[in-house]
């Protein structure tokens, strides 16, 4: 019994060692070589065009698997999820053009939180100009190029449609929603990314840029 006791605690030793050399191991994708502390070396599997392998034996944090700003897939909230202000409302299409900035967003209006929520939210595609010059415009896969929102529909459109197309991906996503289809546009459907108020601080500040940008 005793000696099996000794064996016991041997094994937990020896894999605890092999677990704390893994881990301070250092690997190469290149070429395969993997270096362990200088204590021992030796050939893994490379993979110069895809990076590391599934089985890591590192703990550099550059090789952490993340998603970066517009890469997909989005990180979206979970299905049939409530936000903490309640379940949102989708009206009909007919509806939402009579729709206006509610007084309670006009009145609290702040021009540089709007200007950091296109900047954050649509520069990217819209471009700084938000005449659809933006960086993604050449990477575009599918769907209508970003739209002029100085000279296109959105500069002489309704409040209330402005935060439609918005909230639902444009003007070809907010047509799909109403009919339950999928959107042919990458543009997100930002009611499930953003607050209602955020949104109609977007459609103040897109009106204010187009009107001072017809001028």
């Amino acid at each position: 019994m005793r000696l099996t006791v000794y064996k016991s605690r041997g094994l937990v030793l020896a894999l605890a060692a092999l677990a704390l050399l893994l881990t301070a191991a250092c690997y190469n994708n290149n070429t395969g070589e993997t270096n362990i502390q200088s204590v021992a070396r030796f050939t893994l599997p490379a993979f110069p065009e895809t990076g590391s392998h599934a089985v890591l034996t590192f703990t550099e944090m550059h090789y952490s698997p993340s998603y970066r700003v517009q890469e997909s897939p989005r990180l979206l909230p979970p299905l049939d999820s409530v936000p903490v202000t309640g379940k949102r409302i989708i009206y009909t299409s007919s509806e939402y053009p009579s729709f206006t900035v509610p007084a309670e967003v006009r009145a609290s209006y702040d021009a540089a939180e709007a200007a950091d929520l296109f900047r954050v939210n649509c520069m990217v595609c819209h471009g700084q100009s938000m005449t659809g010059d933006g960086t993604m415009r050449d990477f575009l896969t599918r769907g209508a190029a970003p739209a002029d929102l100085m000279r296109g529909p959105a500069s002489t459109a309704t409040e209330g449609s402005v935060f439609a197309w918005i909230s639902f991906g444009g003007q070809p996503g907010f047509a799909m929603a109403m009919i339950d289809r999928e959107s042919p546009t990458v543009m997100p459907q930002f009611y499930q990314l953003m607050t209602d108020e955020e949104i109609w601080t977007l459609v103040m500040y897109l009106k204010q840029q187009s009107a001072s940008f017809s001028q």
